[in-house]
């Protein structure tokens, strides 16, 4: 199910953070299968490349420190 999928990534995301906070910090991040697959500094830039190369499957999308200031949420079902 996508819900269970994007739940997994976000946790994946929030063990990673400390890691991700020394390398990517105040950039938008797409977490894919346990690993960051785009970063950048624009939301919708990455949103379209994780789409691209996830091939449309199920991602998490954060700006990294900021997580409690974002609040975009993209669902799409097939």
């Amino acid at each position: 199910m996508s819900t269970e999928k994007l739940l997994k990534e976000k946790e994946t995301y929030e063990k990673l953070r400390s890691k991700l906070l020394e390398k990517y910090k105040g950039k938008w991040v797409a977490i894919f299968r346990g690993a960051v697959v785009v970063q950048g500094d624009a939301f919708g830039e990455v949103v379209k490349k994780a789409y691209e190369v996830t091939g449309g499957d199920v991602f998490y999308v954060t700006k990294v420190g900021e997580e409690q200031k974002v609040g975009h949420r993209i669902c799409r079902y097939r």
